[in-house]
């Protein structure tokens, strides 16, 4: 298939679109960061929530940048599906690889489908933020009562913020944008 071709493909199944959206919230991310550690500083109860919120907001949005590169990962093995019609749309390309009671945020499905490499360090990254798409980068609490009963119990256990995270964040989506070259 021609290269040209692929540049034709509609922007909402286009895998640049999504490696571009990526790159992004990954900067945003990084800004927010470092303006939390700077706001955490100050030792003042209306700057702790502000630093919580940057942090949470950076999470939030590390979170979807790495479930946007790998939506991107999984586009670009799809193109020449999209390409010859036989995915047309967003929702026909979440069907190949999303379970049926899942939500579509979840990392490793999509991993897993489309037998992507990682290491064991990816991996870990991953699962400190997976947490991110589905809730704790939005509400308090998750869905599921027990899970909430566990959580009041002996408190939060979603994913941290550190700053290793940046570089190896960038480390991943480099990684996954190499892997996009036709």
């Amino acid at each position: 298939m021609s290269i040209k071709k692929y540049y034709e493909i509609r922007s909402s199944l286009s895998w640049l679109t999504y490696e571009e959206h990526s790159l992004s919230l990954k900067l945003a991310a990084d800004d927010s960061f470092e303006k939390g550690k700077e706001v955490m500083q100050i030792r003042d109860e209306n700057e702790r929530i502000h630093a919580l919120g940057l942090f949470r907001g950076s999470m939030l949005m590390y979170a979807v940048s790495l479930e946007l590169i790998l939506k991107a990962r999984a586009l670009f093995e799809e193109k020449d599906n999209i390409l010859n019609g036989q995915i047309s749309s967003f929702k026909e390309f979440m069907k190949q690889w999303k379970s049926r009671n899942t939500d579509g945020h979840g990392y490793m499905e999509i991993v897993n489908y489309y037998k992507i490499e990682l290491s064991e360090k990816e991996i870990e990254l991953l699962n400190n933020f997976q947490s991110y798409t589905s809730w704790a980068g939005r509400f308090p609490f998750p869905k599921k009562e027990d899970e909430i009963t566990e959580m009041e119990k002996y408190g939060r256990v979603s994913g941290t913020a550190k700053t290793r995270h940046k570089q190896e964040i960038q480390e991943f989506l480099d990684k996954q944008i190499a892997a996009m070259k036709i």
